[in-house]
């Protein structure tokens, strides 16, 4: 099967399976935007998507012809109740009941959820989610563009979630504290919590990497891209010739570190671990020289790329910082 990630810099497609647990990745490719393709999640320019996406399977002869796409965008509305455990359809109707007190009846949302496991007292732990119609329709018709059969739309929150929950993560067996995903996009810097090995908290902020790209692209006058980031070096004693390159990316990491820690907090408020014992680093920026270090520094908490998950069986040449929102979409439960 595909699974094609659609960022608001990139599209990254994997071609793999999922059996018995297990996540094979046997082909993974991505291409950078060089115009206004979406914006939030939502396709402005199908046909140059299609294309994109079109120039990867044929570069890399990808023969699936099943297709699931994963995307992330601030007007998903995630919602988490306990609720009895009853049959699925009952269910079903319940959360979609639960969402319309909190929505209105709004016909132009799909609403969907996944449990997330059962409570002491008996009842399930449950994330729902809802999603304009307009873009679901809007990625079906991308889907039939390309001649591919859809499978599901997955969102960043649920991919993370079924990649990471309960799974070994660059050789370290989950705590009972706090670990921090931070999916730090162009654009958008998706956070996700674990507690004890369970997704419990997902959140959408705003990223400063596209402002830090602007700068450095000012400063070098010309055109800067993902590559391009991460040939710098932002470990905390690099210097660079060019001291105002230097600045810009010290201020980077302070604008970057300031958002972490402010969800830091916003964890520490609404959790029962009253800590942050790891956090890992996922996204484009995670390529850029020195990050771990310097966010490491100035956050005082242990902060690693993500480089491996015991589910997950990747090629040689296939970063998991690149891919791990398109390989958790490939799980199907």
């Amino acid at each position: 099967m595909l699974s094609i990630d659609v960022g608001n810099k990139k599209v990254c497609v994997v071609e793999g399976s999922y059996r018995n647990g297990q996540v094979t990745v046997t082909s993974c490719a991505e291409i950078e935007y060089k115009s206004e393709t979406t914006v939030n999640g939502t396709i402005t320019d199908r046909s140059s998507l299609s294309f994109l996406i079109n120039e990867i399977i044929k570069t890399n002869h990808m023969k699936s012809k099943s297709a699931v796409v994963s995307f992330n965008s601030s007007d998903i509305i995630a919602r988490e109740f306990k609720l009895p455990n009853i049959k699925v359809g009952s269910l079903q109707a319940l959360v979609k009941n639960e969402m319309s007190r909190i929505m209105g009846a709004d016909d132009e949302y799909v609403i969907d959820f996944t449990v997330n496991g059962v409570t002491e007292d008996k009842l399930l732990n449950v994330s729902a989610f809802a999603v304009s119609r307009e873009v679901v329709e809007g990625y079906y018709k991308l889907l039939h563009e390309l001649r591919l059969k859809p499978v599901a739309l997955d969102i960043h929150a649920n991919a993370i979630s079924k990649l990471l929950s309960n799974a070994t993560i660059n050789g370290r067996i989950p705590d009972t504290g706090n670990m921090i995903i931070a999916d730090i996009g162009y654009s958008k810097i998706a956070f996700h919590v674990f507690s004890s090995g369970v997704c419990r908290f997902n959140r959408t902020e705003v990223s400063p990497v596209q402002e830090f790209a602007r700068e450095i692209a000012s400063i070098n006058r010309v055109d800067i891209t993902a590559n391009d980031l991460a040939k710098l070096d932002v470990s905390p004693d690099f210097e660079y010739e060019n001291t105002l390159i230097g600045d810009t990316c010290r201020y980077f990491v302070y604008r970057l570190s300031d958002e972490i820690q402010r969800y830091i907090q916003y964890v520490i408020l609404n959790s029962t671990s009253k800590s942050v014992s790891q956090i890992y680093i996922c996204g484009g920026i995670a390529s850029v020289n020195g990050i771990e270090e310097a966010l490491t520094t100035s956050l005082k908490i242990p902060v690693e790329t993500l480089k491996s998950v015991n589910r997950l069986t990747l090629p040689k040449d296939c970063s998991l910082t690149k891919v791990c929102n398109a390989a958790g979409a490939l799980i199907r439960l």
